[in-house]
């Protein structure tokens, strides 16, 4: 029993440390894809309609 706990409390440990990982990679995705955003806008801001 104390083993499959262990086991148990392994397998958190590493699933919250893969959630972790995969926050910081949408977070770092959500950072870059604003600065495109922002880029694309300031592109598009230069074109006029006649």
């Amino acid at each position: 029993m104390a083993r499959e706990v262990d086991r148990n409390l392994v397998n958190i440990r590493d699933l919250s440390a893969q959630s972790s990982s995969g926050a910081q990679q949408t977070s770092s995705a959500s950072r870059e894809l604003s600065t495109l955003a922002l880029n694309l806008n300031n592109i598009v801001g230069r074109f006029r309609l006649s």
